[in-house]
């Protein structure tokens, strides 16, 4: 499965953000979407396993993980997120909060482009996701849009009192954009992987 086949755009400003907390933004979204399905494969196994046991149509199943997986995504009563979401009385409509927010976002000033072809997500990893997330659009940019804050928020408290102490600064801007042009811009400021 191929997510944002054309990429994740977002500002300078927010890729600033994520440079002061990861080393590799890319590489950190790909590894909490492996971790996220890992956790989601292992809680289908879980919750799955008494049914099996409870089966008398099941004489076996796998002893590797991503088999049974597999086994239990292809049975007609495994059903994703959404499918269950829709059958309820009333349905549950979809959530999208996370992709509302991000296209919600001002995007002026200079863009940088993360996953320029995509992420790709093998298959069960994906299946195994949405079986307890809605919409993965909206968990991945949630996932970035807060790592993004983070980042921000962190260097903006880590760095507010250093640009205090330094003579060499009068004034400091009170726009959060702004703020963070001038911290970057300190001939002593570094990006996590500057450190």
């Amino acid at each position: 499965m191929k997510l944002f086949p054309n990429g994740i755009i977002i500002t300078q400003t927010e890729y600033t953000g994520l440079l002061h907390v990861e080393a590799d933004p890319e590489q950190w979204l790909k590894d909490a979407l492996a971790e996220k399905a890992r956790l989601r494969r292992d809680a289908l196994i879980n919750e799955w396993r008494p049914r099996l046991f409870a089966d008398s149509s099941v004489a076996e199943f796998p002893a590797d993980a991503d088999a049974l997986a597999r086994l239990i995504l292809s049975r007609r009563d495994c059903k994703s997120r959404a499918q269950a979401d829709a059958e309820c009385t009333p349905p549950e409509l979809p959530y999208r909060h996370n992709l509302d927010r991000f296209n919600a976002r001002t995007c002026t000033g200079a863009k940088v482009t993360l996953f320029q072809t995509g992420i790709d997500l093998p298959d069960l990893d994906y299946d195994c996701i949405l079986v307890y997330v809605q919409d993965l659009d909206d968990w991945v940019l949630g996932a970035l849009l807060g790592q993004i804050n983070r980042g921000k928020k962190k260097m903006i408290r880590e760095w507010q009192p250093k640009l205090f102490a330094d003579p060499n600064v009068s004034n400091i801007p009170a726009n959060e954009d702004q703020l963070i042009q001038v911290i970057v811009n300190h001939p002593d400021y570094k990006t996590l992987a500057e450190l």
